[in-house]
């Protein structure tokens, strides 16, 4: 339990798309003392690739794309190898193209230097793939920084107004696409020291992998989209999961001996879904049941204990 003088966290629980339980403990912002409440706005991180995953599948869906189409065909000058990478080998973190984060600081550009969506692409092209693509998971934020570029060729449209125009704003959610600091209502992120806390706030501006901004409720409001496929139709519900690869021994939660990664969200052995997200030290996790009824939310902003086991208690208690 965050103590209610330092950083802290806020945790929600949905019932097909309702709020039922909601609570926040410590502070949003140390200098001036705002507490976390249910309305802090948090960096949802890498649980912001599941609406780019669904993005690509809500294309794909309308025939404007397809997972079999190579990323070459949405690239002006591409390398030679991205003929060889498909969307579904982006959606699955087949691709086996290095994360972005890592050749940008090879570059020397540092998490305290100013980069953009423009200086990840133009260094994931100036790379090689690790390993052969299609032949195994690897976790790699490059792919969803190519599939929000993608879409953006795809529509004519910025990547976050294209989530506004088709989920945000049709699911009536309070939720954003931006990588900038100052969303109205958020929580600043703090590194801990011998109990001390300095603010850890990165000026890199990336999208498409992580950068959704939200409350723990809207999170779980959203949530039951995977239950009524009101936005994206039966084709989105099959798509979720359909073609998920195993993640090995990476990625799973402590205690899972199987998972499966799908569209920007990891399928477990019971059926739920579950994903987390790490960005400077906002830290979510989010998990839905396996009947798709019930949705858990819990994010901090510090470095917390376990947040995949406070959402397992939490939907425990009310799926029970």
């Amino acid at each position: 339990m965050p103590s209610s003088d330092g950083p802290g966290c806020a945790a929600a629980v949905g019932s097909r798309g309702n709020v039922v339980w909601e609570a926040g403990r410590g502070k949003a912002d140390l200098a001036t003392g705002r507490a976390i409440t249910p309305t802090t706005v948090f960096d949802m991180a890498s649980n912001s690739k599941q609406f780019t995953a669904d993005a690509i599948l809500l294309l794909a869906g309308r025939n404007q794309l397809a997972l079999t189409d190579p990323l070459s065909k949405y690239l002006d000058d591409p390398p030679a190898w991205a003929s060889d990478v498909t969307m579904g080998d982006l959606m699955h973190h087949t691709s086996g193209i290095t994360d972005y984060q890592d050749l940008l600081e090879a570059k020397g550009i540092g998490l305290t230097d100013p980069a953009g969506q423009k200086e990840a692409i133009a260094a994931i092209l100036a790379s090689q793939p690790e390993t052969p693509p299609g032949k195994s998971f690897s976790y790699s934020n490059s792919n969803y920084v190519l599939l929000a570029h993608v879409a953006e060729r795809v529509t004519g449209k910025p990547f976050p107004a294209f989530l506004q125009q088709e989920f945000f704003a049709p699911l009536r959610l309070r939720m954003t696409l931006s990588p900038a600091a100052d969303v109205p209502g958020k929580a600043k992120s703090y590194d801990e020291k011998d109990g001390s806390f300095t603010v850890n706030s990165s000026p890199w501006k990336q999208y498409g992998d992580g950068s959704v901004q939200t409350t723990p409720g809207e999170f779980v409001r959203w949530a039951d989209n995977y239950r009524t496929g009101r936005v994206g139709g039966p084709e989105l519900l099959t798509g979720v999961t359909e073609g998920a690869v195993s993640v090995g021994d990476v990625l799973r939660p402590r205690g899972i001996d199987e998972g499966w990664y799908g569209a920007g969200i990891l399928l477990l052995p019971d059926k739920s879904l579950v994903h987390r997200g790490d960005w400077e030290q906002f830290h979510s996790t989010f998990k839905v049941s396996p009947d798709r009824s019930t949705a858990v939310t819990v994010v901090c902003n510090t470095e917390a204990p376990d947040n995949f086991s406070a959402a397992n208690q939490l939907l425990d208690i009310w799926t029970t």
